[in-house]
């Protein structure tokens, strides 16, 4: 079945300050305009490219800008999958997963480009 994908890098929604720190709430805003560009479309989902992100993320950064994710338009045939370039990346997106299920949105982290891919097919 045939499905439209919006890929985006970690450079397209995070945002930081002067001082080069994450600015969480334009970088939450920013994904939440990345994540409702594909809302209410049915079979168009978000993948999120963290392999070339500069700087690693901490899991209170994760938190945060999951905690207060918001995009009601988000119906449950739509999803979102993380690609991450190590093990220990993904462990990070598997916290962004609890995160954001709490929020009600199907995400997935993933290091193989192909297996998200065919998670968002599903």
């Amino acid at each position: 079945m045939p499905f439209d994908v919006r890929i985006v890098t970690a450079a397209d929604f995070l945002r930081t300050d002067m001082r080069g720190e994450l600015d969480i709430e334009p970088s939450r805003r920013a994904l939440e305009d990345v994540i409702r560009g594909c809302a209410g479309r049915p079979r168009h989902h978000v993948l999120i490219d963290w392999r070339q992100a500069n700087g690693a993320l901490s899991l209170s950064d994760l938190f945060e800008l999951a905690a207060d994710l918001e995009v009601p338009e988000v119906t449950s045939d739509q999803r979102i999958a993380s690609l991450h370039p190590s093990a220990d990346e993904l462990n990070l997106g598997r916290y962004f997963e609890v995160f954001a299920a709490a929020r009600g949105f199907q995400f997935r982290p993933f290091t193989d480009t192909a297996t998200a891919l065919a998670w968002l097919g599903e």
